[in-house]
């Protein structure tokens, strides 16, 4: 009996607690609803609304097609709206309008037949990248560079169309182990004779193998030195440059510019 008035007494608790933290969910969306109608309200007599959403879908679309030149044409447009508030701090509403922009553009990219895996990893780089900053104008400058990156990799993917399935296959094993893959081993991996799969390279990439490499090396090596704090020497090695000069002169004959030079904005934006 005294353990049955235990239980009796535990549920009771339990369930008034319950019956209260319901109470409460229901004042919190209450109150939200109340907040909202509010705004409305007040945005009717102010007469000033969010930016139209058609301009949103505008952006979306152009991503989704990989057009940059419509994309630039939406950002430029200026209307007498706002682009809403998702937090009291003008700092964190800016970083929190980011991350739902970057977010809406990775799934129209998505859309576009952009690779979800590099989508999503473009996504978490960039949202990690707004984190760092504390200038609002950076912010919505750096907004416009992502959605524009976006629509770049959609519009690369849509002049591919007519892929080789050996050199698509070669480019997924390249960026799995750009770090330290050899050629030999691309060979292998594909399943296909060297001198055949270089062939391919130069007709669907327009340049050879050893190239293609090269560059997405470079690439890779363009992110980390934008988005870590790694040295160049640690970079030259991490992706087997022979040595750091023949790692530079591949920068530069790439970049059209040297890697600390490239690097220089990026340093000055993390102190």
């Amino acid at each position: 009996k005294i353990r049955l008035r235990k239980e009796y007494k535990i549920s009771s608790r339990l369930a008034k607690m319950k019956k209260e933290e319901i109470m409460r969910e229901e004042e919190t969306v209450s109150s939200i609803n109340q907040k909202i109608t509010n705004q409305i309200f007040d945005m009717q007599e102010t007469e000033i609304p969010h930016n139209p959403y058609d301009h949103e879908q505008r952006k979306l679309s152009s991503i989704e097609k990989g057009d940059i030149g419509k994309l630039r044409n939406c950002q430029k447009e200026k209307f007498e709206g706002q682009l809403g508030r998702v937090a009291s701090d003008d700092l964190r509403n800016a970083k929190n309008m980011a991350i739902i922009v970057i977010t809406l553009a990775s799934r129209a990219a998505i859309r576009g037949g952009l690779n979800p895996e590099l989508a999503f990893t473009m996504a978490d780089n960039y949202i990690c990248e707004i984190e760092n900053y504390v200038d609002e104008r950076i912010i919505r400058k750096k907004i416009g560079e992502y959605e524009e990156e976006f629509a770049r990799q959609v519009s690369l993917l849509k002049k591919t169309l007519h892929k080789n399935r050996y050199v698509e296959n070669a480019k997924d094993y390249i960026y799995k182990h750009l770090h330290n893959v050899k050629m030999f081993e691309v060979y292998e991996a594909v399943g296909v004779n060297g001198d055949y799969l270089c062939r391919l390279f130069k007709q669907y990439e327009g340049c050879s193998l050893e190239i293609y490499i090269r560059r997405e090396r470079i690439r890779q090596a363009k992110e980390l030195l934008q988005y870590s704090n790694y040295k160049l020497q640690e970079i030259s090695e991490y992706l087997s440059f022979s040595n750091q000069s023949f790692f530079t002169k591949c920068f530069k004959d790439i970049s059209r510019a040297l890697p600390t030079q490239y690097a220089e904005p990026y340093v000055k934006s993390k102190k």
